[in-house]
Parts: structure tokens; sequence; C-alpha cells
């Protein structure tokens, strides 16, 4: 598999409108972050997860030039806000239908608010071409198998994604507060496990930097990368503390598993 981050940062992004702090500022290009998004190739498909609001300058900066499938991990405003842009794709691809994946009350969220969506190219019209596909268990695009990873988000259950192809594994939860045990199950040993560490100081829906470590070291896979990060998390000094097989994630960063 092939696996590039496409943004991650948190909800705002970093730099933070009107913030001059020492990352909103930093000259280091893994400081600037836009908000979480993956980009998953292998047996054959390629899989966004998530379209956030900086999506169309993801695409462009990180050359995604085709997509099989959308995949959704919740619809709060960071995470599905860019997904008009996949009717581009759509026409790229010879006006052909792009499935989106996501579990029921998220469907439900995004038929309400992209209530324009078609199923089938309208004649005169240039709308994303998409059939909802709801979420019920493990599926299977291509050569590439997916376990949905029901996490809490706060009080809200949010999905992380397990990506399964030719014997390697990948683990992706941008979003989570707590982690049942039977997710755990699902996440020990993994090759590469992909956790959210919104920053160092507690936070009501979002694991810490070290919570996530933390659970990132009980899962023992075999490498781990922090996400879904705010200004707080100054990429250099971040990484310089992490045990040697933890790193923190930074736009663009491209894995090959």
């Amino acid at each position: 598999m092939k696996v590039t981050f496409l943004g991650t940062g948190t909800s705002v992004g970093v730099p933070v409108i009107g913030c001059d702090c020492e990352v909103c500022t930093s000259d280091d290009p893994r400081n600037n972050r836009l908000r979480a998004s993956l980009y998953v190739q292998g047996g054959g498909v390629d899989i966004v997860v998530d379209t956030p609001p900086d999506f169309r300058m993801q695409a462009l900066r990180h050359g995604v030039m085709h997509i099989d499938a959308v995949l959704f991990t919740h619809s709060h405003a960071d995470h599905i806000f860019g997904f008009d842009d996949i009717r581009r794709f759509n026409t790229i691809q010879g006006h052909t239908m792009i499935p989106a994946y996501a579990g029921r009350e998220t469907l439900r969220d995004l038929q309400r608010i992209f209530p324009y969506v078609v199923p089938e190219k309208p004649e005169g019209l240039f709308r994303p071409i998409i059939e909802w596909r709801e979420i019920e268990g493990a599926f299977r695009l291509g050569g590439m198998d997916i376990t949905p990873l029901p996490v809490m988000h706060g009080p809200l259950e949010t999905l992380g994604f397990k990506f399964e192809c030719e014997g390697k594994s990948v683990g992706y939860v941008p979003d989570c507060f707590e982690m049942p045990e039977e997710t755990r199950t699902l996440v020990e040993g993994l090759d590469v496990l992909i956790l959210d560490a919104l920053k160092p100081t507690p936070h009501k829906t979002h694991l810490t930097v070290d919570q996530s470590v933390a659970l990132l070291k009980e899962l023992g896979a075999g490498s781990s990368y922090l996400i879904h990060m705010c200004h707080d998390v100054e990429h250099a000094a971040t990484e310089e503390s992490l045990p040697s097989n933890i790193h923190v994630s930074y736009d663009g960063l491209v894995l090959s598993v």
C-alpha cells in the first residue's frame, strides 16, 4: 500500500487565523497543517478518507489524480466540506459514479448537506455523481479489505478504518477520545497505526499527545503516527520526544507499506 497524508491538522488548521505563536509562524513546513485527510492506494484501488474544506488544495498539492471511493469517519465540518470537489474526479474519470461510504448517522447528515448529489450524470449540470453506501461491517474494494473501527469522539461515535492488502495492514483513527476494547483488538499489531493526538493538554473529545503515545505503545504497531494536531504541537520538538517507532505525521508524508 501507498499512504499519503493529505492533511494532518485539527479543525482550524495550522497556522491558525490571527495567531502569531511559535508554531503558526514557524519556517518548518511540517508545522503547516491542512485539515485531516488520507489517500490510500493498493489492491488496484485509490481511496480518500474524508474530504475536508482544504480537499481541492490537497488534491492539487499532492497529485491526487484518481479516486475509486470516498470513506467518511464522521460528519463534522472539517471532515466533509470539500466533498463537492469530488465532481471533478467524476469528470476526469469519464463521468463515472464514485461510491461514498459512511456510517448511518454520518450518511444521513451527508445526504442532508449535499442533497444535489446524483448517482448518474445529469444533462447539462456539473454535480457530484455519487452512490451513497452505508457501512454495516467489513467490506472489500478491489484487492483491499476495509474494516470500520468504531471509537468515541467525546459523546459521538465515529469511525476509523483498517486497511489490509497483500498481507499488510494500516489503521487510521483521526478523531478519538476513547477506543473500545473490541476496536483495540482489531488494531493490535498492525504494520502502521495512525492515531489522533490533538495537543499536550487535556481535551473533552480528543486524545492528548501523551494519551495517544501510551495507547500506541499498548497496541504495538510496527510504526505509528500522530495526526489531527493543533498549533500546540511543534513538529521537531515533539518528534524528538517520542519513542523510536512513533512519529509526528506531516502534510505530504508518503508511506510505502
